[in-house]
Parts: structure tokens; C-alpha cells; sequence
């Protein structure tokens, strides 16, 4: 009798021995869980605001094109004005020669000489009013025309260092952008980390409770896209309009070189490039505040090519 008691102490107390551990194990497991849970949040949460930030920058970068744009054309224009103003001066200096031309032919070389010509009181007074209103008329056009070139030339200036300064505020931005990239790169990586160790434990603990014999399989989260770093499978809108892109470079469409493409530089870096399929070659040189994830914007020079592309799904090769 002594002995069935003993053998039944043992058996209970190796059974406590075990649950013990088992139990110890378990919680083991869901404070690490938790653990991980908690440092997933905080990485969506920085994730979340770097997509901001990045968003911020992007409508910077959106603004600073069109303005510099917009310099550019103010800069074409003024340079046509400029030229016309040198053409009206070369014009009155043509009208100078012509008038001494003149002059040397019927024997007089200078406005005194004409004044001297004079026969009578009269005629001496008539050719001096002559004259003089003709130096006036003369000194007032040149003054005017100087005035208008020097004043074309400042406006010139001037919209050469607003656009200078839009230079440098587009480098400023694309440093910004670049370091935002790759902030947000790295968090994206400690957060699929941090989805595959969240289902590691989720499936551990499962086994352990013994409700899933088979285990289960764990998704690769947000570094799936990595495997994608090459290919991806994205929405190809189009756009047209000469223009200068983000990246401060000319648009352009070159179906046996290289095209523009907008892309969001948080999925194709800019500077990238590319093989569109059905469009071709690019570089991913432009942004805009509509093209976000997945989607491209493929440039054409004219509006109805830009129709005729519409809106399509298309394999997206990174080249570099």
C-alpha cells in the first residue's frame, strides 16, 4: 500500500514538474510576442511618418518644377524680347547711316555744315530747328532703346538667379528625398523582421497549445517586394507637354533611347533605369503629387499619343 502511494506521489509530482515548464515556456512565448507586437507598432508608426514626410517633399519637389518651368519660358520670352530690341537699335543705326549717307552726297558732312548751307536769316533758322528737333528725335529713340535693352537685361538677370536658387532648392530636396528613401528602407526591413519573428511565435505558440499539428507558413511581410527589386507590376498612366522635369532635366520621349517616366521614388528611386513594357527603355527622372506606389506616368510629346496610351497594367524591369 506504502509503495502504490509512492508511485502515485511521483507520478503527480513529475506531472506538476512538467506543466510547470510547459507553462513557464508558454509565457515565455507571449511576452516575447507581445514584445514584438509592441516594436511592430512603433516601426508602422515611423514607417507612417516617413510616407509623410516623403509626401511632403514630393509636393516640394511638384511645386519647384513648376516654377522652374515657368522661369524658363519667362526666360525664353524675355530673350526674344531682348532680341527684338537689338534688332529695333541695329534699325535706328541703319537710319543714322543713311541719313550721313545722304548728307555726304549733296556735299554736307554734318548737321553744322547744313546749318551753314543756309542762304537766308530764314533758311539758317529753318535748318537749325531742323536739326535740332532731328538730334532730339534721334538722342530720345537711343535713350529709349538703351532703357528698354538695359532693363530687359536686369529682368534676364533676375529670373537667372530665381532660378538658380530653384537649382539649388531642387538639390537641397533631392538629398531630403534620398535620405528619407533610406530611412524608410530600413525601418521597412525591421518591420518584416518583425512580421516574420511575430508568426515564428504566433506558430510556436500554437504547436505548443497543440491546436495546429501541421504548423503554419509564415508570410515574408513587407520583404516580399524585395523579391521584386527588378520586376514590378504596375499601373502605366501617360502625360504630355514639354516641360522640365523634377530632376531639373528636359522631358522627352525617345522610342529608340531613352524616355521620362514619373514615378514615386519611395517604390523606383529616382534616377533609376528602366524597361517599361509596351514603352520601352526610360529613366525615372519626374514625380508628381498623383503617382504614389505602384503607379508610373510615361511621358509623350503630344496629347493624343498621351490618349492613345490610357491607363494599362505593365512589367516594370529595374535595370540599375
Amino acid at each position: 500500500m506504502n509503495k502504490k502511494r509512492l508511485c502515485a506521489i511521483m507520478v503527480i509530482t513529475l506531472v506538476i514538474i512538467v506543466s510547470g515548464n510547459v507553462f513557464a515556456a508558454s509565457g515565455n512565448t507571449l511576452d516575447a510576442l507581445k514584445q514584438v507586437q509592441d516594436n511592430k507598432k512603433q516601426l508602422q508608426s515611423k514607417v507612417a511618418n516617413l510616407d509623410k514626410q516623403i509626401d511632403e517633399v514630393i509636393t516640394k519637389v511638384d511645386i519647384n518644377k513648376k516654377s522652374m518651368n515657368k522661369i524658363a519660358k519667362d526666360i525664353k520670352d524675355n530673350q526674344v524680347k531682348l532680341d527684338a530690341a537689338e534688332k529695333d537699335s541695329q534699325a535706328q543705326s541703319e537710319l543714322f547711316k543713311k541719313r550721313a549717307r545722304a548728307m555726304y552726297i549733296n556735299g554736307v558732312d554734318s548737321y553744322l555744315g547744313v546749318i551753314l548751307s543756309s542762304n537766308s536769316l530764314s533758311d539758317f533758322m529753318s535748318k537749325t530747328d531742323m536739326v535740332s528737333k532731328v538730334v532730339s528725335f534721334d538722342n530720345k529713340m537711343l535713350n529709349k532703346l538703351r532703357d528698354k535693352q538695359q532693363a530687359i537685361s536686369n529682368q534676364k538677370d533676375a529670373l537667372s538667379y530665381e532660378n538658380s536658387k530653384l537649382e539649388a532648392l531642387k538639390a537641397i530636396n533631392e538629398r531630403t528625398l534620398s535620405k528619407l528613401n533610406k530611412e524608410i528602407k530600413e525601418q521597412k526591413e525591421l518591420l518584416s523582421k518583425a512580421n516574420e519573428k511575430e508568426q515564428q511565435l504566433m506558430a510556436s505558440s500554437a504547436a505548443r497549445d497543440s491546436r495546429s499539428s501541421k504548423g503554419v507558413t509564415l508570410s515574408r511581410g513587407m520583404s516580399s517586394s524585395s523579391s521584386y527589386s527588378r520586376v514590378l507590376s504596375m499601373e502605366a498612366t501617360a502625360y504630355s507637354g514639354d516641360g522640365v522635369t523634377a530632376s531639373g532635366t528636359a522631358t522627352k520621349r525617345n522610342s529608340g533611347g531613352y524616355s521620362t517616366i514619373a514615378v514615386d521614388p519611395r517604390v523606383i528611386p529616382l534616377g533609376s533605369t528602366v524597361y517599361v513594357e509596351g514603352y520601352g527603355y526610360a529613366v525615372a527622372e519626374d514625380t508628381g503629387g498623383a503617382i504614389k506606389g505602384n503607379l508610373i506616368d510615361v511621358f509623350f510629346h503630344s496629347e493624343s499619343e498621351a490618349q492613345g496610351w490610357g491607363r494599362r497594367s505593365v512589367k516594370v524591369y529595374i535595370i540599375n
